[in-house]
């Protein structure tokens, strides 16, 4: 799976066009969101193919930023204060939380400054290999 980072202008219809030329592509997303500021809209989507989603939207003339493998984990989501929990290892492991947000499965996804890092710092909360 990978994140891709879009910046999309924060006008009424760019969202749309975005997932009309996916969807006119076989692209399904599988998690992320658009947060919007007055001058843009920063999207983050979970693709499979990152590569083929990049292509598509780049030739298209969409301002792809970048595509990256995310971090992944599952919480038990037993308890309020979970995410916090989660944050503060990767926090106390020195590594920085740039994007966070849930995929269709539940999972969070997260784009870290250090994958590495924060992957070893999260190992409790890492998804058993089916």
């Amino acid at each position: 799976m990978y994140n891709i980072h879009i910046v999309l202008n924060n006008v009424p219809g760019s969202l749309a066009a975005l997932g009309k030329l996916l969807g006119a592509n076989g692209i399904g997303l599988e998690g992320g969101g658009v947060f919007s500021t007055p001058l843009s809209g920063q999207a983050h989507f979970l693709v499979e193919d990152g590569e083929k989603t990049g292509k598509v939207l780049r030739d298209a003339g969409f301002d792809v930023r970048s595509v990256s493998s995310p971090l992944i984990r599952k919480l038990p989501q037993q308890r309020p204060g979970e995410l916090g929990e989660i944050a503060e290892a990767i926090a106390q492991s020195g590594v920085n939380i740039i994007v966070q947000y849930s995929d269709h499965d539940n999972r969070l996804i997260l784009v870290t400054d250090d994958n590495i890092r924060a992957g070893e710092a999260t190992r409790k909360w890492e998804i058993p290999s089916e």
